[in-house]
């Protein structure tokens, strides 16, 4: 039996075995729906040429085999944003890597002019050759996110004290939820200066002055956030399961697989194609999903050990994956896998890029 055939005959048996659902709140109806999506997620990922031929060469071995020595350029366009152990790399596309400081998280601003980044005591704002361009003084500021026009732009940022916005010239700074700040906030593409966030177990739309858009309690505990490039979509990330809501907090779809832990993931650029990233047993793997199209995804890498972070290229034709026990990052379009190894060594430390892969330029 071929490692497809089996892990066919494992989801058939799942699925067909499940306990009997009563369909009498909203919750309930999911389930089923959720065991085929994860069926067919799981069988498609199986059996997809391009997951297939990348699952095979590295389901068992650490690693891809004849990973380049070194980051030499990016396969795609645009500029990386790394972060490693308290310090800020730019990466250019021809491999050129700009220390910018030492900073303890750092994003993108929205069209790639500006990073923000962050020490125990300040906020700051540089542009990607390190150069200071304002810092506010705070307490223990952590995971900056930027958004806005080219002429008008916010900042949110979680602190011990709350979620908290500021301009992007570094004025109007102010608290928007003291409750909020356990999940790193999410910025509404389709709504100028309306944030998602967390706050006592629901997910919260919000205008960064003040008005509420709205609540809503998901039935499972957020780890992370995730919009969509158009704000159709909006995946709520727990360990069991991804909670797709829409654009005004309906629940839309649920992907879960049967044992498996979820860690955040992210949408690909112009499309609504999911990474995600799974976590069971002592193994890992990144599928991509379409959320329109439940339970249409394909597994593309597989491995003993943890997974990072994952980026997609600007353009959306690459998606790379940290993979630290390998101590390489895998560069993935289609059934090509391009690995690069050597990577701590190269950035000094634990070299983080989720999501930071921006901007053309």
């Amino acid at each position: 039996m071929t490692p497809e055939d089996r892990a066919w005959e494992v989801v058939r048996r799942a699925y067909e075995e499940r306990p009997p659902t009563a369909p009498r709140r909203a919750r309930s109806r999911l389930v089923p729906a959720a065991a085929v999506a994860a069926a067919a997620v799981l069988v498609g990922a199986a059996l997809s040429p391009s997951g297939r031929a990348v699952f095979r060469q590295v389901r068992e071995a650490v690693g891809v085999e004849h990973a380049a020595p070194a980051l030499f350029s990016l396969p795609g366009s645009g500029r990386l944003l790394v972060v490693s152990d308290g310090r800020v790399f730019v990466v250019q596309p021809n491999g050129l890597k700009r220390n910018l400081g030492d900073y303890s998280d750092a994003q993108w601003s929205p069209h790639g002019l500006y990073v923000v980044a962050t020490t125990p005591t300040e906020l700051a704002a540089l542009t990607p050759t390190g150069q200071l361009r304002w810092s506010l003084a705070r307490r223990h500021p952590r995971a900056p996110r930027w958004e806005g026009t080219l002429t008008d732009t916010r900042i949110a940022y979680d602190t011990p004290g709350g979620l908290r916005v500021v301009g992007g010239d570094g004025t109007g700074d102010h608290l928007l939820d003291r409750r909020g700040g356990a999940v790193p906030a999410a910025w509404d593409p389709a709504r100028l200066h309306t944030l998602a966030y967390v706050a006592d177990g629901a997910v919260v739309l919000r205008h960064d002055d003040g008005p509420l858009v709205w609540r809503r309690r998901v039935w499972v505990a957020p780890t992370a956030l995730e919009w969509s490039g158009d704000g159709r979509y909006l995946a709520v990330v727990s360990r069991g399961a991804i909670v797709v809501l829409d654009g005004n907090g309906r629940e839309r779809r649920t992907i879960s697989m049967l044992g498996a832990r979820f860690l955040p993931g992210s949408f690909a650029p112009r499309s609504h194609r999911l990474a995600v990233r799974v976590r069971s047993g002592g193994r890992s793997e990144v599928y991509v999903v379409d959320v329109d199209r439940p339970g249409h995804g394909r597994l593309v890498l597989a491995g003993p050990g943890s997974f990072g972070d994952v980026a997609w290229s600007p353009d959306g034709r690459w998606l790379v994956v940290e993979w630290p026990a390998a101590d390489q990052w895998v560069f993935l379009h289609g059934s090509a896998a391009h690995a690069v190894a050597n990577i701590r060594s190269q950035f000094a430390g634990s070299a983080e890029i989720g999501g930071r892969w921006c901007c053309p330029g």
